[in-house]
């Protein structure tokens, strides 16, 4: 039969599809091992765990997801934090579904006739997957010589000793693409890559576009994360020359968990292990400017700074698309609550619209300034143009039609504040129990 190949722009082993004209006859991994050993098969109620107790490999399904995906996560915690992902392009929907080391001497995943290579080396003798203590999956022959390495195929975890950047020898990219949204690991928006044209540097992009660049690295840290130099806990070790290009890092106290995750919302954040609460301690983020991406909150939202929850929806709106938002997806914005009355007069009850001042904010993007001899004037224009959702008054008028973007909110006593009124129905305000404030 003919072979179905898929390429992603990470992965540079095949992962192919074959259907299987003859059954396997394959056996269980033991309980309690970190091994698969060729012609065993690990079932979706089934795992292996490294030999200190770090990390579990095994079938999960991330969320509200009900597929199956093959991963890696931290073994000692409650909650599952997965570090690695196989099979991100293809999930698995059967519950029969295994993951074997095959005669070939290659990992890989079947789900009856289906087979999905997750690696393509050549072999003359037997193979076996290890889990080692560090998160890395490794495929090795009789002769312990390693043919194959997760950490090569990074997901969108960095864990010690892993590497980003590329290797031109080997023809190795080592790159952090991020999840497509709480619930899929599929590839996301955006990735994590060192810079072709050599410049000592790390990009953070967003499809084709630059979202975040690390800057040059200085010897010891790169120019734009400063927090690099915060602890003595780390070991970074960089390698810029005309054969590879990475950058890795290690951590003095090995009783220290820590990984370095690319977000679904874009960011990378440095998280350690807190032993006494238990929790993940946020050590450093980038960006930090993140409100300043272009809609990142989507229409008609409010991207906060440093904050757990980036982005919330101006008064009088919510989610457009709820389930996307509560996967952290935020780009589809928000929507008004209820119609303005020059869109739907029977829906206001033909009330006239009204204003909400909204305080403390960078105002949003690309207003059109008018003529305007006062407040109430710009107040007037803004009324009478059902395009009209917001109007600014300081000295000139300023109003927005359609669409309000990069709407952000500042900190108190933050020089940028600035304040503007958005037009709300007059039922939505009268709900609130507010008037427009002056």
């Amino acid at each position: 039969m003919g072979n179905m190949k898929i390429s992603t722009r990470r992965w540079s082993a095949n992962l192919v599809f074959l259907l299987i004209s003859s059954g396997f006859h394959l056996q269980f991994v033991d309980a309690f091992t970190d091994t698969i050993l060729q012609g065993q098969s690990l079932t979706t109620s089934q795992t292996i765990i490294s030999a200190g107790g770090n990390f579990e490999l095994g079938f999960f399904s991330p969320g509200k997801s009900t597929k199956y995906y093959v991963g890696i996560w931290y073994k000692k915690f409650s909650e599952q934090t997965i570090v690695w992902v196989a099979n991100r392009d293809y999930s698995f929907t059967n519950p029969s579904v295994v993951l074997t080391v095959s005669t070939d001497g290659n990992l890989e995943i079947l789900e009856g006739k289906i087979s999905y290579k997750v690696t393509s080396i050549s072999s003359n003798s037997n193979t076996s997957a290890t889990l080692l203590d560090s998160g890395n999956l490794v495929l090795r022959n009789k002769k312990s010589d390693v043919l194959w390495e997760s950490f090569d195929y990074p997901s969108d975890t960095l864990l010690p000793g892993m590497k980003l950047g590329y290797d031109k020898r080997a023809g190795k990219t080592w790159s952090l693409v991020s999840w497509k949204s709480r619930d899929d690991p599929s590839p996301g928006a955006f990735s994590i890559e060192h810079d072709a044209n050599e410049s000592s540097q790390i990009f953070n992009l967003q499809g084709p576009k630059m979202y975040w660049t690390s800057g040059v690295w200085n010897g010891q840290i790169f120019s734009q994360v400063p927090e690099m130099r915060l602890s003595d806990m780390y070991k970074y070790n960089a390698s810029f020359n005309e054969n590879e290009s990475y950058l890795t890092y290690s951590l003095r106290y090995p009783s220290i968990l820590s990984r370095v995750v690319l977000d679904v919302s874009g960011q990378v954040r440095k998280l350690n292990w807190h032993e006494g609460t238990h929790e993940w301690d946020l050590f450093w983020l980038q960006p930090k400017t993140q409100c300043e991406v272009y809609a990142y909150c989507g229409p008609f939202g409010t991207c906060t700074r440093d904050s757990v929850e980036f982005c919330e929806c101006l008064p009088g709106f919510e989610p457009r698309f709820p389930e996307d938002w509560n996967l952290q997806d935020r780009s589809g914005g928000c929507v008004r609550k209820a119609d303005l009355e020059c869109v739907n007069e029977s829906h206001a009850n033909g009330e006239r619209d009204q204003f909400l001042l909204v305080s403390n904010v960078r105002l949003p993007k690309y207003p059109v300034t008018l003529q305007a001899r006062s407040a109430m004037e710009c107040e007037s224009i803004c009324l009478n143009r059902c395009s009209c959702s917001a109007y600014a008054y300081e000295g000139e008028c300023r109003i927005w039609g359609g669409d309000l973007v990069n709407v952000e909110q500042l900190p108190d006593g933050d020089s940028n504040a600035r304040s503007f009124y958005i037009k709300l129905a007059a039922s939505e305000l009268n709900k609130r129990g507010k008037k427009k404030e002056s």
